[in-house]
C-alpha cells in the first residue's frame, strides 16, 4: 500500500494535515536530540522527513532510516540527493531490526508504530537497539475529545479519505488511514506498553488538541 502511494504521500501528509505534520516531527525531534549530536534510527521513515529534519538540527549525527517499502526508500534516497543531506536509507522492519545491541543514541518513528504487525516485539526491538541512556520518540496520531474531538473526527473519517482518494487515485491508503488510528490504543495504554517493553520512563505531550501525541520513552537500564 505505502509502495502505491510514494508518488503523492509528502503531498498528502502536509495538504491533509494543513502543514502541523512538519511542526510535529520539528518537536520531535527535539525531544530526540536532547542530549545532542550521536547515532540515530528512524524507524518506518517513508520518504525520510524525519532522517533529514534529525541532520537539519544536528549535522554531524550519524542518521540510518528504515523502512519496509522499497518505493518509499527511493523517494527518501532522490531527496537526500537533492537536499545534500547524508542519510543511510535500509530497507527493513522494526519487528527485527538489522543492527546489534546497543548502537544508537535515540529511535524515532512518526506515524509509523500503529503500522506494525507485533508492536510489542517492534517496542522490544527499540529497546533493544538502544544504549543505556538512550531515548525513543514515537509521534502518533490521537483522538481528541470534546468539540474539537467531533469536528476532527468529521474530517478524518469523511473528508480526508475523499480527498486522499481524489489526489492519489488510491482509495484503500485513506480509508486505511482513519481505521488504524481508531484501532490504535489511548495513550495511557500505550504508555503502559513502552513500560513493559523495557522502557523506564515516559512522557506524553499532546500536540494540536490532542490529534498527534508524542511519546518519549528512556531507556535508562
Amino acid at each position: 500500500m505505502f509502495d502505491r502511494i510514494s508518488r503523492w504521500y509528502d503531498l498528502l501528509n502536509h495538504l491533509l494535515s494543513a502543514g502541523q505534520d512538519m511542526v510535529w516531527r520539528r518537536r520531535g525531534v527535539k525531544r530526540l536530540l536532547r542530549m545532542g549530536r550521536g547515532v540515530f534510527l528512524d524507524v518506518a521513515t517513508g520518504t525520510g522527513d524525519v532522517a533529514f529534519e534529525i541532520k537539519r538540527q544536528s549535522p554531524q549525527s550519524l542518521v540510518v532510516g528504515l523502512d519496509p517499502a522499497e518505493k518509499m526508500l527511493e523517494v527518501a534516497r532522490k531527496k537526500a540527493l537533492r537536499k545534500g543531506l547524508s542519510v543511510l536509507f535500509v530497507r527493513g522492519e522494526g519487528e527485527r531490526l538489522p543492527f546489534k545491541d546497543g548502537a544508537f543514541d535515540g529511535v524515532a518513528i512518526a506515524f509509523g508504530i500503529r503500522n506494525v504487525e507485533d508492536r510489542r516485539a517492534t517496542l522490544s526491538e527499540f529497546a533493544r537497539v538502544l544504549k543505556r541512556d538512550g531515548v525513543l520518540v514515537i509521534l502518533e496520531f490521537s483522538k481528541p475529545e470534546g468539540l474539537a474531538g467531533k469536528v476532527y473526527n468529521l474530517y478524518f473519517h469523511h473528508i480526508l479519505p475523499l480527498i486522499g482518494w481524489v489526489v492519489s487515485g488510491d482509495r484503500e491508503a485513506y480509508t486505511y488511514l482513519p481505521r488504524s488510528v481508531e484501532e490504535f490504543p489511548a495513550p495511557e495504554q500505550f504508555a503502559r506498553e513502552l513500560m513493559e517493553a523495557g522502557f523506564s520512563r515516559v512522557l506524553m505531550e499532546p500536540y494540536t488538541m490532542g490529534i498527534c501525541y508524542c511519546y518519549t520513552a528512556f531507556k535508562e537500564v
